[in-house]
């Protein structure tokens, strides 16, 4: 409750600071004024009713169109705050120095022998005469010509607004076109027929209040025109119910790999408070969910194996336990492999020291133990939307790309889809494609 507390309260001060820079501090009309401040006011209520929806029951198909316009609102508010805050200490500097100015020429003497009187008016005496920072009949009341520091703070709160719009429309276009990211990762433990081996990695599509159904048939089809050998999805595919996404999560059943599809939970199934549902309704499509489990994938005598843990959310016969994959593994298919795949949704999971802790990025933990050489995972969206990359890096060892974290070749997907506002600025949407090489 308190870090609800804080939140609201920081999101009040934000929205008054938003009101004051837009509507007052420029002195427009009070029509204009009017306008703004409810303009600012109902965007912000709209985007938070929009994120309580979640909690209640409501048709999600059928309002998609407004929670899109509300979620994508947000990080327009975001840019907004934080050029106006940059506008806010120049326009405070502009006044510091007009204050020392006035100061410094309040009772100098002019040439024509009125200067004092007139100057000690300007800086804030009570003769009367024009003054030049005064409201005006531009402002809402009468006097002369603005102020050139009015001025530019109308063409500056313009122009943060229109960047913020203009930034978040570019993200939100590129939030809707994933790329494939072509990876290739050599070790000298793949056996030979394994190599040009090709894995597609899915990861974090969110298919929800921002996106749909059809974005994930052009995921689909994306993945498919890559031809890979494989596919692993590693979570967080929704962020609804079942009985709300099952049927968008259709074109899953259309991705074509000769090895099949395997799936692991992210942190979002188990935020919809059905993990085991969404588990059933993956399998139901034809998928293989690997929940503390693995699969063996063969070429002709040569193997590699496959395991995948759920999120770390999951707790009783839901919790991650590596150990207990390649327990259940090998006593279905006798040793393991001499090249294996890790598939989990978080990168901080691979660093698990398989003791209730995590080792660090230079050590040994339990994967690399167990023979793990390749971890494939996604989660942190390589931060969605900048300047956020700087917080994720705060919970999670890396944002995106090729790592070694404690001893195990790890690949992170920035992923597919986005959380929340379907945007995307500083870090696109990415399908990487895995290729396996044997090390000359």
């Amino acid at each position: 409750m308190g870090f609800i507390a804080v939140g609201l309260v920081g999101l009040m001060g934000s929205l008054g600071f938003c009101v004051f820079y837009l509507a007052f501090a420029p002195r427009w009309r009070v029509a204009v004024r009017v306008a703004v401040a409810g303009t600012v006011v109902l965007v912000i209520v709209v985007s938070m009713v929009s994120m309580l929806l979640r909690r209640l029951d409501y048709p999600m198909a059928a309002w998609r169109p407004v929670t899109v316009v509300a979620l994508s609102a947000l990080p327009v508010v975001a840019y907004v705050t934080l050029g106006l805050a940059g506008v806010a200490v120049i326009d405070l500097v502009w006044r510091g120095a007009a204050l020392v100015h006035g100061a410094a020429t309040a009772g100098r003497p002019r040439a024509d022998g009125t200067g004092a009187a007139t100057s000690a008016h300007r800086g804030g005496g009570s003769v009367p005469g024009p003054r030049s920072d005064g409201p005006t009949a531009a402002g809402g009341a009468s006097g002369g010509a603005l102020p050139h520091r009015v001025v530019w703070l109308r063409w500056a709160t313009c122009l943060v607004t229109a960047v913020a719009v203009g930034f978040t429309g570019f993200g939100y276009v590129r939030a809707h076109a994933p790329a494939i990211t072509p990876v290739t990762v050599v070790s000298a433990q793949l056996p030979a027929a394994f190599d040009g081996y090709r894995i597609a990695l899915l990861t974090d599509l969110h298919l929800g209040p921002g996106l749909s159904g059809s974005f994930l048939r052009h995921v689909v089809d994306e993945t498919n025109a890559a031809s890979p050998d494989l596919v692993v999805i590693a979570g967080d595919l929704v962020d609804g119910t079942v009985d709300e996404l099952a049927g968008e999560l259709a074109p899953l059943a259309d991705l074509l790999a000769p090895d099949g599809v395997v799936v692991v939970t992210g942190n979002h199934e188990f935020f919809t408070g059905m993990p085991s549902a969404w588990m059933a309704a993956y399998r139901s499509l034809g998928l293989t969910v690997l929940d503390n489990e693995g699969v063996v994938l063969r070429r002709g005598e040569a193997t590699i194996d496959v395991l995948g843990v759920g999120d770390r959310l999951g707790v009783g016969a839901l919790a991650p336990d590596l150990a207990l994959a390649d327990r259940r593994l090998r006593e279905a298919a006798g040793p393991p492999s001499p090249f294996r795949i890790l598939a989990v949704h978080e990168p901080l999971q691979v660093l698990d020291d398989g003791h209730g802790g995590y080792a660090p990025v230079e050590g040994v933990g339990l994967a690399a133990g167990l023979g793990i050489d390749l971890a494939l995972c996604g989660h942190t969206h390589g931060g969605q939307i900048w300047p956020t990359p700087a917080l994720v890096r705060l919970q999670q060892p890396v944002l995106d790309g090729v790592h070694d974290l404690a001893g195990v070749t790890t690949v992170t997907s920035r992923g597919a889809g986005a959380w929340g506002p379907p945007v995307r600025i500083g870090a696109p949407p990415e399908i990487p494609l895995v290729t396996l090489r044997v090390a000359a």
